[in-house]
């Protein structure tokens, strides 16, 4: 960047210059040396200075800059690590270039090396902004059209400078003023130098409160990094307001340059210490965007006055109204019949297609725990809806009109067999019978699926295991006969709901008593809070099919179940928290309930 001395205007006129005036390097020394006597001014001796530390400071600032390229070059694929490069490369422009401008006295070649220098200056801050929004997952706005727009503004800034000696719209009394042997310059500060720093200054900001936002929301794993590189710019932003502003004990001389290697040291520290390139935020922007979207539901976003302030894809298609049309506006305008204070809310939306949708509510609280907005999920369920529905006809079927009709044949078919003398006719009719009962327990074993999967409202309530065994027991045992080992302790109880429990159990007595030897043990044992309950028999075991079947979670026209004894068993024991296993082996099945936290540990 180039250096300046404010002067009052009339104590100088203004003198501008043409590159084209000057056609060689001794014409350029000799016009200089006369300036310089009209103006009682030290004359160098030659257009390179003697070397100035002010100078070796700036190159060494740019080689340093180099290095670090050198060390993230192998990280060049990953998020925002070119434009990182790019960053430091401007870097180096600037400081290498100040450098040699330093050493240089002739004023035409001295003004031609402050387009590198304001090339490097201008981009720097540019591309700083442009990392932060790659590194941070914002990679669209990197590649927008206002990104481009910033690119040929800082572009119009260079050629502004360029063409100064013209116009002078930059700076006026543009004229060399060594500093500690250095060849710093002098000038009157112009309204669009103002304009151009405030323009960088205005970018570099910008890139800190992305870096700042990225510190604040997305927790310990990168904010390490990203504060070091948010933090990265401030040592060099003072060295260019005291230039600014002719201010300290060298006024003329830029010190930014000088200051790169605090600026790379803050860099240096979020590269080698918290691998920036290793863990990168925009891993973790992208991933929640994409894992919104994924979500196969639709999601919208609301300030605290009810504005749409973001929406996915799926929330898009469901309003059916692009993005644009409704962000920004009020919830009331994309027709939704949401209360923002409502639970377990279900409407009917859609134009073309009419669909069902399940509303949840949450609100958003900022780090004061006060609400600011509030995210709304629709999730379709007009196919779930449907199933019910259609479960529901087919349960009332089963229940009412199929139980009732079959109650009349089975008394029809008992009547009809007491009357039959035939007794081949007698057995056929007893096995008639025998079916239209076996179809009458599985319509009462379809009212059992029907309350075992609406008792998850129900509540718990300690329950005595033992009593409960022996109540199952007895009923069972007089329909099928057989026996029942109650061995569970009197003392053991647990708190859970008794419907289900009460299902899980009876279906594995059952089951033992049917098919598994007439003879069934239940005992049960705890390990903490942590109840297991065992179901076993002596008889063949289920078959593998019978289990496979369970295990898959879901039947096919080629591998199903015999009936819905052990679906009731797992659907139960799932309902509880718990799971249920089974061991098969030469002397019968164990079936093991294990239910956590359902008993006292204490």
């Amino acid at each position: 960047m180039s250096e300046e001395r404010s002067e009052p205007r009339e104590s100088r006129e203004p003198r501008a210059f043409s590159v084209s005036a000057v056609v060689s390097v001794a014409s350029s020394i000799t016009a200089y040396r006369h300036e310089s006597l009209c103006d009682e001014r030290p004359i160098p001796q030659s257009v390179l200075s003697a070397f100035s530390w002010p100078a070796a400071a700036s190159l060494a600032s740019g080689l340093l800059s180099v290095g670090f390229i050198a060390f993230v070059w192998p990280y060049r694929e990953e998020d925002g690590a070119r434009l990182f490069m790019a960053m430091i490369g401007a870097i180096t422009l600037w400081a290498v270039s100040y450098g040699v401008a330093l050493l240089v006295f002739d004023p035409t070649l001295r003004f031609l090396l402050e387009i590198p220098i304001w090339l490097g200056t201008c981009f720097t801050s540019l591309l700083f902004l442009a990392f932060a929004l790659e590194y941070t997952g914002r990679k669209d706005a990197v590649r927008s059209p206002a990104m481009g727009a910033l690119v040929a503004l800082m572009v119009g800034f260079v050629a502004l400078i360029a063409t100064n000696p013209r116009h002078q719209l930059v700076w006026q009394n543009y004229r060399i003023e060594p500093t500690l042997g250095a060849a710093t310059v002098a000038h009157t500060t112009e309204a669009w130098l103002l304009l151009i720093l405030m323009t960088l200054m205005i970018l570099t900001a910008g890139a800190v409160l992305i870096l700042i936002e990225t510190f604040m929301s997305y927790g310990q794993l990168y904010r390490s990094q990203t504060l070091a590189l948010a933090l990265s710019p401030l040592p060099v932003i003072p060295g260019i307001l005291l230039w600014l502003f002719n201010v300290g004990p060298v006024p003329n001389l830029n010190l930014a340059p000088l200051l790169f290697p605090l600026h790379l040291g803050l860099d240096m520290y979020a590269f080698f210490r918290r691998n920036m390139f290793e863990l990168t935020p925009a891993a973790r922007r992208t991933g929640d965007q994409t894992a919104i979207d994924d979500l196969g539901i639709g999601i919208i976003i609301v300030d605290d006055d009810q504005r749409v302030i973001n929406a996915n894809d799926a929330a898009t298609a469901i309003v059916e109204t692009p993005k644009p049309d409704f962000l920004g506006k009020s919830l009331d305008s994309i027709e939704l019949e949401i209360d923002l204070a409502g639970d377990d809310q279900r409407i009917r939306h859609g134009d073309t297609r009419t669909r069902d949708y399940a509303v949840t509510v949450s609100p958003i609280e900022d780090s004061a725990d006060s609400t600011v907005g509030h995210t709304i999920t629709l999730q379709d369920i007009t196919t779930e809806r449907q199933r019910e529905q259609r479960l529901a006809v087919l349960n009332r079927i089963l229940r009412h009109n199929l139980r009732n009709d079959l109650n009349v044949a089975s008394g029809y078919l008992e009547v009809v067999a007491d009357g039959v003398d035939d007794e081949g006719y007698a057995d056929m009719l007893e096995t008639a019978k025998r079916n239209t009962d076996s179809v009458l327990e599985l319509g009462d074993k379809a009212r059992m699926v029907e309350r075992t999967l609406e008792t998850e409202d129900m509540g718990t309530e300690p329950i005595p295991v033992a009593d409960l065994v022996d109540h199952i027991a007895d009923q069972l045992v007089a329909d099928h006969g057989g026996s029942v080992a109650n061995e569970v302790s009197k003392a053991f109880a647990v708190e859970t709901n008794r419907q289900l429990l009460e299902s899980v159990l009876a279906n594995l007595i059952e089951n033992g008593l049917e098919h598994g030897g007439c003879s069934v043990t239940v005992s049960a044992t705890t390990t903490g809070s942590t109840a297991r309950i065992e179901v076993s028999d002596s008889g063949d075991g289920i078959p593998e099919h019978e289990l496979s079947v369970i295990e898959e979670g879901k039947e096919t026209d080629l591998e199903h179940g015999s009936g819905i004894g052990l679906w009731l068993v797992e659907w139960g024991a799932t309902a509880l928290g718990g799971n249920v296993s089974y061991e098969i082996d030469a002397t019968g099945t164990t079936a093991t309930v294990e239910l956590p936290d359902v008993v006292d540990s204490e």
